[in-house]
């Protein structure tokens, strides 16, 4: 007969990666217990859904319903073939999958992601300060058509980074919670190893 853990139901070893993984996400959200990880969460979760919804009303006000009051009829299709209500879907689009990419890749450190996370990102960049660029060119007339275009997209990305920065957070913490009973260690007193570690480096300046 199996000693040890054998004999426990539901109890399982988890892979290397994994606790590596579980580990990062605990140091990185500094939680003191299991309540105070749970308070987190919710937290998160709470804010996600909030920064989602600011998102979805800027967009519907600004755009679906006040766009042809700021002036979105003058404004000429991106040079990728957009015209300003699509590029006003796709910048959120693409701020919601460099987010995700980047932040996984940075936890499991995966080159090929955080390559794809960067280019999304600067494409994102390109497409909310082009209005800006046509005005320069004067292929926009209206000085405040660029300046509301530009301000919007960039209103709806910073909304949609939050909201998924927040809701990866919460999606991550409530794994953790689920999964941490199974580590051959405990995750709380790696953060509190963590943070005495740190208290006692000696600071370099007298």
């Amino acid at each position: 007969m199996e000693e040890g853990n054998a004999g426990q139901p539901g109890e399982s070893t988890l892979p290397p990666e994994t606790v590596e993984l579980m580990q990062s996400i605990v140091l990185r959200h500094n939680p003191s217990d299991s309540h105070h990880m749970r308070s987190l969460m919710t937290n998160a979760g709470l804010l996600s859904g909030a920064y989602a919804m600011a998102a979805g009303l800027v967009w519907w006000i600004t755009v679906a319903k006040g766009g042809s009051q700021l002036g979105d009829s003058d404004i000429p299709d991106s040079l990728l073939g957009l015209d300003f209500s699509t590029a006003s879907i796709v910048v959120p689009i693409l701020v919601l999958l460099s987010t995700a990419v980047f932040v996984f890749g940075s936890y499991r450190g995966t080159p090929g992601a955080l390559l794809f996370g960067g280019g999304t990102a600067l494409l994102v960049a390109y497409l909310t300060i082009e209005p800006m660029g046509l005005l320069v060119v004067g292929s926009i007339d209206e000085v405040t058509t660029a300046l509301a275009a530009t301000a919007r997209l960039a209103v709806l990305s910073l909304l949609t980074y939050l909201a998924v920065m927040s809701g990866i957070s919460a999606i991550l913490l409530s794994w953790v919670l689920g999964q941490h009973h199974y580590l051959p260690f405990d995750v709380f007193e790696v953060v509190k190893g963590y943070k005495e570690g740190e208290d006692d480096v000696s600071s370099p300046i007298p």
